[in-house]
């Protein structure tokens, strides 16, 4: 046997130990995904910034108005993102439920209403 093949061995079977310590911590620990959200406002603009970052921006489902909140689960996906635009982003911690306002969209009316159809 080798010197490379005895390193490559050794390391498969450190990695596969380590990943099921980690499997078995991490089934122990308690759902901490599902106790609260981080609440994400943008506060700048997407001028100039590269397509990368706007694609990141838009699944967290925001670029379209600055200043409205939206709310993603404490998890380690919605963290990794909000990373990457942390410049264009301010971010609160927020315990509990969502607030029934993180619902509701900013839109305004439309300003006429469909009575009945024509023909």
């Amino acid at each position: 046997m080798s010197s490379v093949s005895r390193i490559l061995a050794a390391t498969r079977l450190s990695l596969s130990a380590s990943a099921r310590a980690y499997t078995t911590a991490a089934s122990k620990a308690p759902n901490a995904s599902t106790e609260g959200y981080y609440k994400v406002t943008q506060t700048r603009s997407l001028i100039g910034v590269p397509k990368s970052t706007i694609k990141v921006l838009k699944s967290l489902g925001l670029g379209r108005k600055i200043g409205r909140p939206v709310f993603q689960p404490h998890e380690p996906s919605a963290a990794g993102k909000i990373l990457k635009v942390k410049e264009l982003v301010k971010v609160e911690n927020m315990v509990g439920p969502i607030p029934p306002e993180g619902f509701q969209r900013t839109r305004a009316t439309k300003g006429y209403k469909v009575v009945g159809k024509m023909f």
